[in-house]
């Protein structure tokens, strides 16, 4: 097949997938392409496997004209979320529409290669589910608590990581079950993603997503490009030093996020393993409860949290100066947390940004990792040789 006539299936397909039902005139229509080059491209996809027929549109003077869609059985992709309190699972088609989906706690004994096995389990089982009913799996994406190497994918074990959810390497452990693409990024990334195409940043190409919880990242998005940096650790703000350390002094590298955990459990901001965070969340809740019951004690808690938190995306707001900052994870996503953030990057930010929460809560991560393989999978689909459903 020529570049001209693969590119040309490509801009076809891609207008099946948003347009669907839609015919070979309104194609060439909405894509500029002649109705002769539109009608060999829907002829060539439909021998692949690729189209179906979606019945016929009656016009003017008996002119019949055949809607396309694309076909049950193109193909399907799996999501994961390797998120360190439990392990989600979506097999979506390719307009995302899931038709699997499974939410496991934690491998336990919560060692790498447990949650190695666990993954190898989920996979195998959603391709075991999947079947021939869906055609061929294209796209595996999967989502971990560490950076992602942008060169190679690989994880990247940074110091202080207590979650063994971010120390396997993806890729390895499905190599020999899976033939299709295995795509790797961190969650805080995907989160980000999700939040461009179906949340609370889709009218804005310039934004910080912040995730406080059990961990602290960041997604940067700046001309619609996702940041990862040289080496995929852009966004880190967990290792910032902030000066509203209620934890006391001689927090180490991991400043931010041991100032945010300590500040709502003090015996808890100098701990380390792997429940240390997750217990700083559990109780940050607690706060947040009595705070709303007007315990004085609680709502100075959460006012200086606001402002913990507030220092943190300020200084990021004097280097990429991002036109909306989203707040998410278990502990970002509280809406008592909101003013006092905004207060404090209003006080310290060069030009303050909009200050919002997400609005896809604890599924963004799986909607960014699905958003993630659909985008490969759909970009991959005209290469593949022969009838999608072999």
């Amino acid at each position: 097949m020529t570049l001209l006539r693969e590119l040309t299936d490509q801009i076809v397909l891609d207008t099946v997938f948003e347009q669907a039902p839609v015919t070979r005139a309104e194609i060439a229509q909405h894509t500029g392409i002649s109705k002769t080059t539109v009608s060999e491209s829907a002829r060539r996809l439909e021998a692949a496997g690729l189209l179906l027929p979606a019945g016929e549109q009656r016009g003017r003077q008996g002119r019949v004209g055949t809607y396309y869609q694309v076909a049950p059985t193109a193909g399907y992709v799996v999501a994961v979320d390797l998120n360190p309190t439990r392990i989600r699972l979506c097999a979506a088609d390719l307009f995302g529409h899931p038709f699997q989906q499974s939410a496991l706690p934690p491998a336990q004994p919560r060692e790498p290669a447990r949650v190695a096995e666990r993954l190898r389990e989920l996979v195998a089982d959603a391709v075991t589910e999947a079947g021939s009913d869906h055609g061929r799996l294209l796209a595996v994406a999967v989502s971990v608590a560490n950076p992602v190497d942008p060169a190679t994918s690989r994880v990247i074990p940074l110091a202080d990581t207590p979650y063994p959810e971010g120390l396997i390497q993806p890729q390895e452990t499905l190599a020999d079950l899976v033939e299709a693409p295995i795509l790797v990024e961190n969650d805080v990334n995907l989160a980000a993603v999700a939040e461009r195409w179906h949340g609370a940043a889709r009218t804005t190409d310039s934004f910080a997503y912040v995730y406080i919880g059990a961990g602290m990242g960041m997604g940067l998005v700046v001309g619609d490009q996702l940041i990862r940096g040289a080496r995929g650790v852009a966004g880190e703000i967990g290792y910032l030093s902030v000066s509203s350390q209620p934890a006391g002094p001689g927090l180490g590298r991991h400043g931010f996020a041991r100032a945010v955990a300590g500040g709502f459990h003090p015996e808890r901001g100098q701990d380390g393993g792997q429940d240390g965070d997750q217990v700083a969340v559990d109780v940050a809740r607690q706060v947040f409860d009595r705070a709303a019951r007007g315990e004085a004690e609680a709502q100075a808690v959460v006012e200086r949290e606001g402002r913990t938190i507030g220092e943190a995306i300020a200084a990021v707001c004097a280097v990429i100066d991002p036109e909306v900052v989203l707040l998410g994870g278990p502990i970002g996503l509280h809406p008592a947390l909101l003013e006092p953030v905004r207060a404090a990057v209003r006080d310290l930010a060069p030009l303050p940004p909009a200050i919002e929460v997400g609005t896809l809560g604890d599924t963004a991560v799986l909607h960014g990792a699905l958003a993630l393989a659909l985008r490969r999978a759909r970009t991959d689909l005209c290469a593949r040789p022969g009838p999608a459903s072999r």
